[in-house]
């Protein structure tokens, strides 16, 4: 009988894992399917051109430093854009902000290549 109980056990145990490897994999493919859209590209792309404008002209009045911390912050808006989008996916907050931060660290990425090959180009050196 007991031998009995640990096999039914076991194959319970069998059971929720299968499950929560099908929601896990099910979850996976959607936060692909999202992640690889054309809308959240065009959002992404938006925002990144817009902290690249805005570094370069921060660039002009302020040093590399500033213009690398405070031109994410002026485009704000396009990177709210992005977290709406996100959060019609109806996915969990804490894969939105995973998602988020991707994007974030993405763009700031770019910008600081950017804001460099922006003050090479000033001082006459080939990026």
């Amino acid at each position: 009988m007991i031998k009995l109980s640990r096999l039914i056990l076991l194959c319970s145990a069998i059971t929720v894992f299968s499950g929560l490897n099908v929601a896990v994999a099910n979850e996976y493919s959607a936060i692909k399917k999202v992640s690889e859209s054309k809308e959240l590209e065009g959002l992404r792309d938006k925002y990144r051109e817009c902290v690249l404008a805005k570094g370069t002209l921060y660039l002009k009045v302020n040093d590399v430093n500033s213009a690398i911390a405070h031109a994410p912050i002026a485009c704000k808006r396009e990177l709210l854009s992005v977290r709406q989008f996100l959060l019609s996916g109806a996915f969990k907050v804490e894969v939105v902000d995973q998602l988020m931060d991707s994007v974030r660290e993405g763009v700031e990425i770019d910008l600081v290549n950017h804001v460099y090959n922006e003050v090479l180009k000033q001082k006459g050196i080939k990026p």
